[in-house]
């Protein structure tokens, strides 16, 4: 069992990194989706801290002004902070089936109402 973990997330990191690779952003959301498939969201999202944050960084060092981003991002960034707290208890509490409802109706509207998401 444990080679078939490996094995699925290095396969579920390469697939997510190249999708950030291409369009910028991404990782999260695939990687999330995925491991979700095989583990309850809680040790999905656990999974996801590193990966997300180093990635990040990284993007944020490389781009050309932070401070202009912080700027135009400021209120976006105060709704994660919010929603990720919020969504804290719903994530670690018995109620694993609501989070799994929650992640696929994220994901699902993620994917319908991104304009990233219609090739054209």
């Amino acid at each position: 069992m444990a080679t078939g973990f490996w094995l699925l997330f290095v396969c579920v990191f390469l697939l997510a990194g190249l999708v950030k690779g291409v369009i910028g952003m991404g990782l999260p959301t695939v990687a999330m989706g995925l491991l979700a498939l095989a583990l309850p969201p809680a040790e999905a999202a656990a999974i996801l801290v590193v990966p997300s944050l180093v990635t990040n960084v990284w993007q944020l060092l490389a781009g050309p002004n932070f401070g202009a981003l912080a700027r135009r991002l400021w209120a976006m960034m105060l709704g994660v902070m919010a929603g990720t707290v919020a969504g804290a208890g719903v994530l670690a509490g018995d109620a694993s089936g609501l989070a799994e409802a929650c992640l696929g109706a994220a994901l699902a509207f993620y994917s319908s109402d991104c304009p990233e998401s219609s090739l054209q």
